[in-house]
């Protein structure tokens, strides 16, 4: 069994009926020679630079196996052809791939708490630091250090005291 991926570039200006109607149409033409191991929508990017006068795209990775590999010349003449997608692109890979398994979207709510908590800490720090700085039970710490050169005077060479002794 051979395995391949294909990544391919749709439209971005193409509403979600639009979009679900091409994504499977790719579906169908690579179902006519191979099964479908998963497929995930990446969504609306942007492109590093514009294709077809376009500066967005939207992202689908399709992963399929077949034993005939002969046809992946077709599939690609199709893909070029959709006057729908901007590029694809297919490679072989050489393990068979995980099908997709899609995590459980937080719900707005829930994203919206989550970064108001986040904020929440961020306020908390910042005003127990503002109290620290005007309690006055902290004292300054004097440090003495007899090797601390003010600011415009000249800086003497050290001396190493261990050649003086011998």
């Amino acid at each position: 069994m051979k395995y391949f991926e294909t990544l391919y570039i749709v439209n971005p200006n193409f509403e979600q009926s639009r979009l679900d109607t091409i994504i499977k149409d790719v579906e169908k033409n690579v179902g006519k020679f191979s099964k479908v191991i998963s497929q995930n929508i990446w969504g609306k990017k942007r492109l590093a630079y514009k294709i077809d006068n376009q500066k967005y795209g939207t992202f689908v990775l399709l992963n399929f196996e077949t034993e005939e590999g002969s046809r992946i010349a077709g599939f690609e003449s199709y893909m070029k052809l959709n006057t729908s997608i901007l590029r694809a692109q297919t490679i072989r890979i050489k393990t068979r791939p995980i099908e997709t398994v899609y995590e459980k979207p937080i719900p707005l709510n829930d994203e919206y708490k989550l970064k108001q908590s986040i904020k929440d800490e961020g306020k908390i720090d910042k005003t127990s630091e503002d109290n620290s700085a005007n309690d006055e039970s902290v004292e300054p710490v004097k440090v003495e250090n007899t090797n601390v050169i003010n600011e415009g005077e000249p800086i003497a060479e050290s001396v190493d005291t261990d050649t003086e002794q011998e």
